[in-house]
């Protein structure tokens, strides 16, 4: 274990990890084995057991990898309206809430026993906290490096996949989703130019290369519309007028709609961009505006399935 920060709630700590010793099943397991291995998660190596009998996820992409890789150990999961409908079984009453992705319930995660806790991305805030609470429990934060997206995302595939013996079935569909992505970079040669709009609360934020959704145009090979939203202060979106959609003029508009995403009520994506500024641009006009899937572009960061569904619309709006 990595030495952990102090932690102000001694008390509760101290509490909340005698509840977890207490917690352990009799039947025999890969944990109790005393079997590890070691990974590799964006703070570094930790060893943690091999193939766990009972995970705790705070990260949707995590949730979406094991799920796809066909992990039967998870246990306890961040909820608070977070879980993508396509994991909705996760939802349910038969996994335990443990908090959301921002603020974990500690006295809630010894009822999900866990042989290893998995934060990330928004979560990751939490590591050290949960690190010290439950000493004895290996915490790993599976965060996707934004500036390198697929990279970073297919590593923390192939860590996962290893802690749970599913080495062979993850490489062989990042292998079918890289090929794809060639046949993706080909299409978008000489496609025209993109932008990656983002709605929420009836604002509108644009992003290009350099930001959370840069990999349209680094991995994808869409050329950027504009290079202005590319230093790394703006890397969460710019907020932008519809003048300057009109003046960018893109060829190709990318939509993720925030509000629909989180399950937010207000005015769609597609009401807030319906008006004269964005209908005079190339996009609109030639019937190129993409409403992404909010799930997979801005929940479920480097999930297995999410990374597939990332190529499927660029591909069929490069078709």
């Amino acid at each position: 274990m990595r030495t952990p920060k102090a932690l102000a709630a001694a008390a509760l700590a101290s509490a909340l990890t005698l509840s977890l010793a207490g917690c352990g099943s009799d039947d025999a397991s890969s944990a109790d084995s005393g079997e590890t291995v070691t990974v590799t998660d964006s703070r570094g190596e930790e060893q943690v057991p091999l193939d766990p009998d009972s995970v705790v996820v705070f990260d949707m992409g995590v949730l979406d990898t094991l799920d796809t890789l066909g992990v039967d150990a998870v246990t306890g999961v961040a909820k608070g309206g977070a879980v993508p409908s396509y994991l909705e079984k996760y939802a349910s009453d038969d996994y335990v809430t443990v908090g959301d992705l921002f603020e974990p319930d500690l006295e809630a995660i010894p009822r999900a026993e866990p042989d290893l806790i998995i934060v990330g991305g928004r979560s990751s805030a939490m590591h050290d906290t949960l690190e010290e609470t439950f000493d004895g429990v290996p915490v790993l934060d599976m965060s996707v490096d934004e500036g390198d997206y697929f990279t970073s995302a297919r590593s923390n595939v192939l860590e996962l996949a290893k802690i749970f013996g599913r080495t062979d079935e993850a490489e062989k569909v990042i292998a079918e989703q890289t090929e794809r992505i060639e046949t993706v970079r080909e299409k978008a040669d000489g496609a025209g130019k993109g932008l990656v709009l983002l709605t929420s609360g009836g604002e509108v934020t644009a992003y290009s290369v350099g930001s959370r959704f840069g990999f349209l145009h680094e991995e994808f090979g869409v050329e950027a519309a504009t290079g202005e939203l590319g230093d790394e202060e703006s890397r969460h979106g710019e907020a932008i007028s519809f003048e300057f959609v009109r003046k960018t003029d893109p060829d190709r508009l990318y939509v993720v709609d925030r509000d629909a995403a989180i399950g937010e009520e207000g005015k769609s994506a597609e009401e807030i961009l319906d008006n004269d500024l964005v209908r005079a641009t190339k996009a609109w006009k030639q019937k190129q505006v993409t409403y992404v899937d909010g799930e997979a572009w801005y929940i479920v960061v480097g999930g297995l399935t999410s990374m597939g569904t990332l190529i499927d619309e660029v591909e069929q709006s490069l078709s």
